[in-house]
């Protein structure tokens, strides 16, 4: 009985209209990009993208990568950055870090540098007025001001 991965097949999928490099193709120079696109072959240079990016197996990347989500099969020399989801799978060879704001990484993937999880503006907001609340003490709170305080001045 042959079992097929759907998880594995819509995670490699891109969108039509997306950009394509394919493994016979040598990339020398960034690459800056406002759709989604898949990488199989050479590029010595950051990788850019306002989409979702997946670097295939036979893929051979030196420079950042930055991306919506990201999906890497093959190698990344230089650092990662998916601002929503990365997955790095089992044959992924990265040496540099990941940054991402939620990331899978299968067993066997090689990962030569820190892996750090992305904080979002919104959460890092309620974060710190969370912390400026605790740090409030609570004999400082005064009690509503009485009519006559709030007649004067002074």
């Amino acid at each position: 009985m042959l079992v097929i991965d759907i998880r594995h097949i819509f995670r490699n999928l891109i969108v039509p209209g997306a950009f394509r490099i394919p493994k016979t193709v040598s990339v020398n120079g960034n690459i800056d990009a406002s759709v989604s696109g898949r990488i199989d072959g050479d590029v010595k240079g950051a990788v850019k993208t306002t989409g979702k990016l997946v670097v295939g197996e036979t893929a051979n990347i030196r420079g950042d990568v930055h991306a919506i989500d990201l999906v890497v099969h093959g190698k990344v020399y230089g650092d990662v950055y998916a601002s929503k989801t990365a997955h790095i799978s089992n044959k992924a060879q990265v040496k540099g870090d990941v940054n991402a704001l939620m990331l899978k990484i299968e067993e066997g993937a090689v990962i030569g540098g820190a892996i750090q999880k992305n904080i979002t503006d919104m959460e890092a907001h309620l974060r710190k007025q969370k912390e400026m609340e605790a740090e409030v003490p609570t004999e400082e709170l005064k009690e509503a001001p009485t009519e006559e305080q709030q007649d004067s001045w002074f």
